[in-house]
């Protein structure tokens, strides 16, 4: 093995090593809170039916990397997110003529709001994901709590936030 080879596996041992080490104490400053503490309730959710180019479009004029999909009765039935758009290219497809469900991810992982963030970290951190909605009993969607909302709350606990987040989403 040459020594450039051993000083990259080094470095990836040494990075993946500090990447648990914070998500640890991301999970010991977050044991106390659930999803209702940090999800954002102003959700920008695609309908079933909507153009995949419209989605992506959304996607890159917004703060965020996926969508919850929903159907009539605003459950969650899956997420489309910039990967998503991207396999759907790869495969030659036209954004314009395929919906939300043509691309999205069934079934995505959904928590209750009185889901700890703690139990959230370890669901994004196993399906590596970016976001999970948060639904009411019958899966009606009410909030989303993506990496960064959990990630904010770590990086400003020294700081107190008077009022409600704004804009466009902070997915």
């Amino acid at each position: 093995m040459t020594h450039s080879c051993l000083i990259v596996k080094v470095f990836w041992i040494i990075f993946i090593t500090c990447i648990y080490i914070y998500i640890f104490y991301v999970k010991q400053i977050c044991s106390n809170m659930n999803a209702t503490d940090l999800m954002s309730i102003n959700v920008v959710a695609a309908k079933e039916n909507l153009a995949a180019s419209e989605i992506s479009a959304r996607l890159l004029l917004g703060e965020f990397n996926g969508v919850p999909v929903i159907d009539s009765n605003q459950k969650v039935i899956g997420i489309v997110t910039a990967i998503d758009i991207l396999r759907a290219l790869r495969e030659g497809k036209s954004l314009g003529n395929i919906t939300a469900r043509d691309i999205m991810t069934p079934n995505p992982s959904v928590v209750k709001k009185d889901t700890s963030i703690e139990e959230i970290i370890d669901i994004m951190v196993e399906k590596e994901i970016v976001l999970v909605p948060v639904v009411q009993e019958e899966g009606k969607l009410i909030g989303v709590v993506a990496r960064l909302d959990i990630l904010r709350q770590k990086l400003n606990e020294g700081f107190v936030t008077i009022g409600e987040r704004s804009g466009i989403a902070k997915t």
